[in-house]
């Protein structure tokens, strides 16, 4: 099978030749830690291929921050923090020199909706048809900014109109994806996190003019691209919910968030798009019975600190689509360690066959970089039917790397953004 034939038979619980090899995303700080461990930086120029993951192709650039961009202004530095309103026009506090580059830590102050007549003054920033929001500018991606990751910073990428792209995009062989930010997701961007969740109960009709808002925004801005060309997999990213629980009670997401949510699921699913797959951190418990089937086909990444249990949804929601699920703290220790939540996770996805197993999450520095290539070793071993009982990998990626200075020290490296002086 192509990846692309694989992957949309797997979504469907059709059979298929082998699992995908999907092992999860190293952060940049990861790759920052790996170097110390031996990874070369010819290696790391070809990391798709040196762990041998199967490919997948975006769709292209897509920008949904606010167009014109909020006025930037820095208001002090402090030893390494630095205060500052961003293009969002959010009134913030972040370390200048993170220590943990891709997870960065931030300290929000104050966000520009609190109301509804914030949201209706605030709005015009977010014009769907507006032509940057899909075409590349040139220098865009060389702009400055003081944000200290990637986080609400645009990286324009090739276009989805250009001719070549576009026949990759209908008729390549890869699974092709679109990841856009979701209706919490965004209303939280707007609003925060704290101002968010008052505005449910102070003013709910905020909260429905933005959700309103952002469901036409998608529709309006993806409505001709998706005419033209196959997207297989659409990632609606929403981070909504914490260890134990969702960020809004299940009464709430219905009341807020299915209605458009299910405008959206059948919006995709006239454009031809396999998979509406959501993304969120934390619980998944009460996220799941909401949406799934009628609004979502699937989630990831399936955080199993967050008392995720893959194949408890497996077997309660037959049908139901999920990717990640590899508990990356057993990653941390000992390779026998880390082989018993490996294999465990790809007999379930083997049991249940709409499984794609891969790390929970992005994979954070304190894996080590060796663990890592085991996970990848030992997971095309297993999909491609090696005993789990007895099969080890023969360790050809390890081989390759140089000598291992240090592993990963995430209390030396708090230490090294987050000095005394500044946390006075």
């Amino acid at each position: 099978m192509t990846h692309r034939e694989r992957f949309r038979a797997l979504v469907k619980g059709e059979p298929i030749d082998r699992l995908p090899f999907w092992f999860g995303g190293p952060r940049a700080s990861t790759f920052r830690a790996w170097r110390k461990q031996g990874l070369t930086p010819e290696l790391e120029r070809r990391w798709g291929s040196f762990v041998g993951g199967d490919p997948r192709i975006g769709f292209g650039k897509v920008n949904t921050r606010p167009i014109p961009a909020c006025e930037v202004r820095l208001i002090r530095e402090d030893g390494n923090l630095r205060e500052w309103v961003d293009e969002w026009g959010v009134h913030r506090v972040d370390a200048i020199r993170q220590p943990t580059e891709g997870f960065a830590t931030r300290r929000y102050l104050q966000f520009p909706v609190t109301c509804l007549a914030d949201w209706e003054a605030y709005r015009w920033r977010f014009n769907p048809t507006t032509p940057e929001r899909l075409l590349p500018v040139p220098g865009e991606n060389d702009q400055p900014t003081y944000n200290p990751d990637g986080y609400r910073v645009l990286q324009g990428t090739t276009a989805w109109s250009e001719p070549a792209h576009r026949e990759r995009l209908n008729h390549g062989d890869v699974p092709s994806l679109l990841s856009v930010p979701g209706l919490y997701w965004t209303a939280r961007d707007w609003a925060g996190f704290e101002g968010l969740s008052r505005l449910f109960f102070d003013d709910p009709a905020c909260v429905h003019a933005m959700m309103g808002h952002w469901t036409d925004f998608l529709i309006t801005m993806l409505d001709g691209p998706l005419s033209q060309v196959k997207i297989d997999e659409v990632i609606l990213n929403e981070d909504m919910a914490y260890k134990h629980a969702a960020m809004l009670s299940p009464a709430m997401m219905r009341e807020f968030m299915l209605p458009h949510y299910r405008r959206l699921y059948r919006f995709f699913k006239e454009k031809g798009v396999d998979a509406v797959v959501m993304d969120t951190d934390g619980h998944h418990g009460q996220v799941i019975p909401v949406f799934y089937p009628e609004a979502i086909d699937g989630t990831s990444p399936m955080e199993i600190a967050s008392h995720n249990d893959p194949a408890l949804f497996l077997r309660q929601y037959p049908g139901i689509f999920i990717q990640g699920g590899i508990d990356k703290r057993e990653l941390r220790f000992s390779k026998a360690q880390a082989r018993v939540e490996i294999v465990r996770r790809y007999r379930e996805a083997f049991e249940f066959g709409t499984y794609a197993p891969g790390v929970d999450h992005g994979v954070p520095p304190d894996v080590p970089l060796r663990n890592y290539l085991y996970l990848c070793e030992l997971g095309r071993g297993l999909s491609l039917g090696e005993d789990p009982q007895t099969w080890e990998p023969p360790g050809e990626l390890e081989a390759q790397l140089g000598p291992c200075e240090e592993l990963f020290d995430p209390l030396q490296a708090i230490a090294a953004a987050y000095g005394q002086d500044d946390r006075e």
